[in-house]
């Protein structure tokens, strides 16, 4: 998968290798989208877009919240921080919206392709 979010590492049960092994965990906002195991590459996805709409609506309401935070806790390290945190969020957020829509295509199409049954 192309798209990406945050990038995070567990280690799990993979249900086709059948073993514990080191998984790819990737999160739009705080939502885990897909689940990739690293050693045979074996993928969930999950079809999250409308939790994602409410948790990126909750999380732009509380942005302005968070910001004054951070500005009161850390001026310096905020304020420098700010010109290239801003210039870099639009194509974090778009890796986001890619990675829910690819998975929710992934999803419907592996849906599909088990006559509606799941894994």
């Amino acid at each position: 998968m192309g798209a990406k979010g945050t990038i995070e590492h567990a280690t799990l049960a993979c249900h086709r290798c059948g073993r514990e092994t080191r998984h790819e965990l990737a999160y739009a906002g705080r939502l885990l989208v897909v689940t990739t195991c690293l050693t045979c590459g074996t993928s969930i996805e999950r079809d999250v877009r409308r939790r994602y709409l409410q948790d990126l609506r909750q999380r732009m309401l509380s942005k302005p919240g968070r910001m004054a935070r951070r500005l009161r806790r850390h001026p310096v390290g905020f304020t420098g921080s700010l010109p290239r945190t801003a210039a870099r969020k639009p194509w974090r957020l778009l890796d986001e919206v890619r990675l829910v829509w690819s998975a929710a295509a992934d999803a419907r199409r592996r849906h599909s392709d088990d006559g509606g049954r799941d894994r």
